[in-house]
């Protein structure tokens, strides 16, 4: 999923000329209304294409756990869960922000020397939490509780 600022989104419907192609823009670029984490999660995974085994290898997270998640069955995971599920699915820094929102959880704080950390390290597109906890760790931060 590649986000688009309101100026590229412009120039894509600068060409859009019927209600088909309408109809096509507003699926492929509306923004989505999600009550729950699982939800959003769930969403994600499909949209990048990952399978749920994918996401509970790289977010070190126990299977049942993943799953009670992806069900509803456990609809308020703590934060670092959240941030652990998010590196798993290889979310975005704007994309994990938006599930820490969803999951009523602090998001990532500039002025927090771990969530900088943690930033960086999905930044650079580090999907699994292990190495995420290595680099906290060898920076003298607590490493993600998972």
């Amino acid at each position: 999923m590649s986000e688009k600022t309101t100026r590229g989104l412009s120039k894509i419907l600068e060409q859009v000329k019927d209600c088909s192609e309408a109809d096509q823009f507003i699926d492929a670029y509306k923004e989505r209304e999600f009550t729950y984490f699982y939800e959003y999660l769930n969403w994600m995974i499909g949209v990048k294409g990952l399978t749920t085994s994918e996401v509970v290898a790289a977010s070190g997270i126990s299977r049942n756990y993943v799953y009670n998640i992806l069900n509803g069955d456990k609809k308020n995971p703590g934060r670092d869960k959240v941030i652990a599920l998010c590196i798993g699915a290889g979310l975005n820094y704007s994309q994990t922000q938006r599930g820490l929102e969803i999951a009523k959880a602090a998001p990532l704080y500039p002025k927090d020397e771990r969530d900088v950390r943690i930033a960086v390290a999905i930044n650079k597109g580090i999907r699994s939490v292990t190495e995420v906890n290595l680099l906290l760790d060898q920076c003298g931060v607590e490493p993600l509780k998972i």
